[in-house]
């Protein structure tokens, strides 16, 4: 594919498509039309699986999980295979991931107050690299029965993301130029945005007043 017009077309659609998706927050939309409750006016204000978890229950959480984490997959797979098809030497999944984390965040649907995009960035790795999701998801997340601090663990994960992927791309060969740094970059853009969705919950981690997992918040 050789047409510049044509690939800017691809990446601002893949761009505006995954925003899209990502907005349509499953935490609220169960919470609005299953509990005719919405989850932000609770515990956190956190439209995600945590506040749920601690709100209304595992089973909600759960399909606020599975939801989240799907939307991320989803439209991943969807953006790689747009960018084989038009035969792009780009990846232009990473873009998909990085939009529709930023639409979890801050979902247009729903005055921009959204999650803090854990699940969501967790389905899009798991499609971009899935070397790299294993990893952290074997290593990391039994971390939260060890020092059951959610917000601690994820912000541990999000760190690490990107130095795997940069380590699996690169032991796989792949072009240092042209792919292992951009993409690298990129994954590093999805670590800050977990960051800064997180900035509320670093600040209570100084202090020390972070909620652990499993309590309750009124």
């Amino acid at each position: 594919m050789n047409d510049t017009g044509s690939i800017i077309l691809a990446f601002i659609a893949v761009a505006v498509i995954s925003y899209l998706v990502g907005s349509i927050n499953m935490a609220i939309l169960i919470s609005k039309y299953r509990k005719s409750k919405d989850i932000r006016d609770f515990g956190s204000g956190n439209a995600g699986m945590t506040n749920m978890l601690r709100t209304f229950g595992k089973r909600a959480a759960t399909w606020t999980f599975i939801g989240d984490f799907a939307k991320g997959a989803i439209v991943v797979f969807m953006a790689r295979a747009i960018g084989k098809d038009l035969g792009m030497q780009f990846d232009i999944a990473y873009i998909a991931a990085l939009f529709v984390m930023i639409g979890h965040i801050y979902p247009i649907y729903f005055k921009f107050r959204g999650g803090k995009g854990i699940s969501t960035a967790l389905g899009a790795m798991f499609v971009l690299n899935w070397v790299a999701f294993v990893t952290i998801a074997v290593g990391i997340a039994p971390m939260v029965f060890i020092i059951k601090i959610v917000s601690a663990v994820c912000l541990c994960g999000a760190s690490l993301y990107p130095v795997l992927n940069f380590v699996v791309l690169w032991l796989g060969g792949r072009d240092m130029l042209t792919e292992v740094i951009p993409y690298t970059v990129l994954a590093g853009l999805m670590a800050g945005l977990v960051f800064y969705a997180h900035r509320e919950n670093i600040q209570r981690l100084r202090n020390g007043v972070e909620p652990s997992f499993g309590s309750k918040k009124k």
